[in-house]
């Protein structure tokens, strides 16, 4: 019972947790860059970029829903994999899910979809401006 805890479900919540910090971070610049820099376009007017509601929106369908999904759902393998292939554990002692450069790639995907974000906004409030 021990081992399957150890080794099944150890190894899991740490990938979990390792998609879930991931995830968290790049939830939070895809929510703020665009807005900061709306801020700069928009002279520090106080207008918003988006509605009330999709604020609310965002971090209810953006957080909690897909990583509750990913965190009941997913398994990599199954047990029994697991406890017959040492080598999957080496996840965790090489820390292939939660690095520095794992973290600097979701900050830059983060970033370029809320320069993308920011840029479809501008484009559909300058179209409706006119």
């Amino acid at each position: 019972m021990l081992k399957s805890l150890l080794f099944c479900h150890g190894r899991e919540a740490y990938r979990r947790n390792s998609y879930l910090i991931s995830y968290m971070f790049y939830k939070n610049i895809l929510y703020v860059f665009p807005i900061l820099t709306f801020g700069f376009y928009s002279e520090f007017s106080a207008t918003a970029i988006y509605n009330l509601w999709l604020y609310q929106l965002y971090n209810v369908m953006f957080t909690a829903l897909p990583i509750m999904w990913f965190a009941i759902f997913d398994w990599e393998h199954d047990k029994a994999k697991f406890l017959s292939n040492p080598k999957l554990y080496r996840i965790g002692l090489d820390d292939v899910f939660f690095n520095k450069w794992v973290f600097w790639r979701w900050f830059v995907y983060a970033v370029w979809q809320g320069i993308l974000l920011l840029v479809m906004a501008v484009v559909t409030l300058d179209i409706a401006s006119e």
